[in-house]
């Protein structure tokens, strides 16, 4: 609807109309009878939960399937103003032959409105090595999918590093889907080791994957945490969602930045320096230090003390805001009953280089998930370190030797030996990255 809509409807009947903007407007509900020859003119009013603070996070699904030819993009556009989602990145994929194609790629590609874009990517998938997404390229990278299951032929190569490259040259953002790539076999780890990869896929199918995802923090990688739908997978769940819920955008990444002239650029940005927001319901606004989340903060001396502010509001009651310290909760607020903002001031003294972030969780409807927002974290070193907690390392070493193996196997077909030899290169230096003391770690 564009503000206004007229509807015939029988008389004598008890009717409840319901209108919902996406996450940060409170829904509207209004319930009637209507008279024989009545003509009623009913009035809902949408009210934004943070007036003049929520226009400046642009939204953003990472992962829709959906065909788009040209002639489409103001029928999408409109979608997306109607769930107040900035940004669809509409994607294309393979499975034995191409689907939700899109017609071209890069700004070509991109359909806009003032606040709003559409920009094409792909999801490249195979067994081998997990689900991968390319984000904005300007064209793309192929061969899209490898492997009998998705493609036509055996080879298991390009693997996603090769991939990984090429679409950073071509301007896209890249990284896993599904958090490590939804198959048996992954190389997320590989590409984590050698900052390969732009963000992970964290937040999907209304699960926050917190705990595999604050162990990759512990390890010591520095994890970009990202959500996407998957839609129209997405429309399958079951129980299906409330009416209430966006079909795009039902769980969104967000980035505090002013659209200019294309939103997508604008979010990509964001998503690079790591200023994520995750959310399914509650705006969630943190600062550390006067830092905003992605940001690095190198201390030294055998101690520090930090504060900050995490604030969470929603249209229902917040249960609880907690600041996170290298996984374990360092602060929490637990508010009144019915309390719909809760801002939370801490102090936390660290002796240890440690990442922090704040999460939130808010009351949800019958058939919904769990209803969190999540931001991505600010890395606080000592003196430049990066975050070690010794069974995280661990866990993620051992994980690799058990992929190694897989990786290392002959059965893996490559076209060329010389394919075989890079990608055996690549499992062994990921090896040797795992082993040290400290990983290597980059902005």
């Amino acid at each position: 609807m564009d503000g206004q809509a007229t509807f015939d409807l029988p008389a004598g009947n008890e009717y409840r109309l319901e209108a919902y903007h996406g996450l940060f407007y409170q829904p509207a509900v209004v319930e009637f009878t209507l008279q024989p020859e009545e003509r009623r003119r009913i009035q809902l009013r949408l009210t934004p939960i943070a007036p003049d603070r929520q226009q400046q996070w642009i939204s953003a699904d990472g992962h829709i399937h959906l065909m788009r030819a040209q002639q489409d993009d103001y029928v999408f556009l409109r979608w997306l103003q109607a769930d107040d989602l900035s940004v669809g990145n509409f994607l294309e994929l393979q499975r034995q032959q191409h689907a939700a194609v899109q017609y071209s790629f890069g700004e070509a590609g991109e359909a806009r409105l003032p606040g709003y874009s559409i920009r094409s990517g792909h999801e490249s998938r195979s067994r081998f090595y997990g689900h991968t997404l390319f984000l904005g390229p300007r064209e793309m990278i192929r061969p899209l999918s490898v492997g009998l299951e998705y493609a036509n032929a055996p080879e298991a190569y390009p693997f996603p590093a090769v991939l990984f490259d090429r679409g950073r040259r071509t301007g896209a953002v890249v990284g896993f889907a599904h958090f490590d790539g939804g198959q048996p076999n992954s190389a997320l780890i590989m590409n984590l080791a050698r900052n390969g990869i732009d963000f992970v896929e964290v937040f999907q199918m209304g699960v926050l994957q917190t705990q595999p995802w604050y162990e990759l923090l512990n390890a010591g990688f520095r994890v970009v945490g990202l959500a996407g739908s998957d839609f129209p997978v997405s429309a399958n769940r079951r129980p299906p969602l409330p009416r209430s819920v966006p079909l795009l955008g039902p769980e969104r990444a967000l980035v505090n930045r002013a659209a200019q002239q294309s939103a997508y650029e604008a979010w990509a940005e964001g998503v690079r320096s790591g200023n994520v927001l995750l959310s399914n319901g509650p705006l969630l606004e943190f600062s550390l230090d006067g830092e905003s989340a992605g940001s690095v903060i190198v201390w030294e001396g055998p101690s520090t003390t930090v504060t900050g502010t995490a604030t969470a509001i929603f249209h229902r009651a917040i249960q609880r805001v907690e600041v996170i310290v290298n996984g374990r909760v360092a602060a929490r607020s637990v508010p009144e009953p019915g309390q719909t903002e809760v801002s939370l001031p801490f102090t936390i003294q660290l002796d240890e280089s440690s990442w922090i972030a704040a999460r939130t969780q808010a009351d949800r409807l019958d058939e919904e998930p769990e209803i969190w927002a999540h931001t991505n974290p600010i890395y606080v070193l000592k003196e430049g370190e990066p975050v070690y907690v010794k069974k995280a390392r661990e866990a993620i070493r051992q994980r690799w030797e058990e992929e190694a193996l897989y990786y290392s196997d002959p059965s893996l077909v490559c076209g060329a030996e010389t394919q075989r030899s890079e990608l055996l290169q690549r499992v062994n230096e990921t090896r040797k990255i795992l082993e040290q003391p400290q990983p290597p770690w980059s902005q």
